[in-house]
């Protein structure tokens, strides 16, 4: 049941926007209403995150100066640089390669899938939280099975999170919900994609999205409730090994190994025989949503950046598994006549 939802790893490169949002938006509302207590325990609170940050990161064996997924596309005075991210990260990996770190330099534009760092981003995603709650009065007990419901109670339960709080949600938001946790105990709320634009947003870098939050969560909320139901099980059995999970994830991003990463993700034995042939119909579907349709959405808009004849630099980041997953950007941009070139 794990490899069904091997999936995860691929969630984690395209969209965790929930959690980045979520986030963002707490560390606003701790910084306003408890600025002065914040102070005092400033020294006590840096201490904790550097042994944390060691703990985890060191235990990876993960150095800054890595970071592989770059590409380099030009058209007249036009260039667009492709960088590949995971949207969650150590603190750990920055900064990344001097190779990427200048290809962020040169940009006049930044642009990533969506800016999580906007402040109007959870404007867009009110769309998306309303399609991951139930609004016929029933709750997540009504639909999923005891012993799955006995897991998430148990997990929300030891992160002071009781099922009356969180039992409207649907299956899929539950699962980015205890991805969420799980990061951020471990740390791992560093996503490239948040570096690039916290540093845009500084260096006053305009910033262009390719997609909206809303037609992210529309992709994540529009499968059955079955198949929501399987992905969130498998997130379950899954949660114990999630910190040696990412730990592969991250040093095979960092390694910048194409295959390996495929490998990585979408392993051969993916769906097992349990899985029956109208969800693995549906998982084919969904992986169409998630990856294929999108390349398509954003290849056409960095098309356009190209064609503009401006001579601007853009920096485009977005999950590496767009650049990799056939059919990816970088092959929707070939046959389109462009040369794309690996610069790390």
């Amino acid at each position: 049941m794990k490899q069904f939802v091997r999936m995860f790893g691929l969630i984690l490169l395209s969209i965790v926007l929930v959690a980045c949002a979520n986030n963002d938006s707490k560390e606003e509302d701790e910084t306003q209403d408890t600025t002065k207590e914040e102070d005092q325990q400033d020294k006590t609170t840096e201490e904790q995150k550097e042994d944390s940050s060691e703990d985890s990161s060191n235990d990876l064996g993960i150095e800054s100066g890595n970071g592989g997924f770059l590409w380099k596309v030009e058209n007249e005075g036009t260039i667009v640089y492709l960088q590949g991210t995971v949207h969650l990260g150590t603190e750990n990996f920055y900064p990344l390669n001097e190779a990427i770190e200048q290809a962020y330099e040169e940009a006049d534009v930044v642009v990533p899938e969506v800016d999580i760092t906007d402040a109007d981003l959870v404007e867009g995603m009110d769309m998306g939280v309303m399609n991951g709650m139930y609004m016929d009065g029933t709750t997540i007990e009504d639909h999923i099975s005891e012993d799955l419901y006995d897991q998430l109670e148990e997990f929300f339960t030891e992160y002071g999170m009781p099922m009356d709080i969180v039992g409207s949600f649907k299956p899929w938001m539950l699962e980015s919900l205890v991805m969420q946790i799980a990061a951020e105990e471990l740390d791992y709320m560093h996503g490239v994609d948040e570096y690039f634009l916290e540093r845009a947003t500084k260096d006053n870098k305009e910033i262009i999205e390719l997609e909206t939050a809303a037609e992210q969560f529309e992709v994540l909320s529009g499968q059955s409730d079955e198949f929501q139901e399987q992905q969130l099980e498998a997130m379950m059995e899954s949660v114990d090994e999630f910190e040696e999970d990412m730990g592969d994830l991250f040093t095979v991003y960092l390694n910048g190994d194409e295959d390996e990463l495929i490998d990585l993700l979408f392993p051969e034995e993916e769906l097992s025989d349990e899985v029956d042939e109208d969800l693995q119909k549906e998982y084919e579907e969904y992986m169409v949503a998630l990856n294929d349709d999108r390349n398509v959405g954003m290849a056409e808009k960095i098309q356009a950046f190209l064609e503009e004849d401006e001579e601007q630099t853009y920096f485009v980041i977005v999950g590496t598994a767009h650049l990799v997953l056939d059919p990816h950007i970088r092959t929707l941009l070939e046959e389109e006549g462009y040369e794309v070139e690996r610069v790390y």
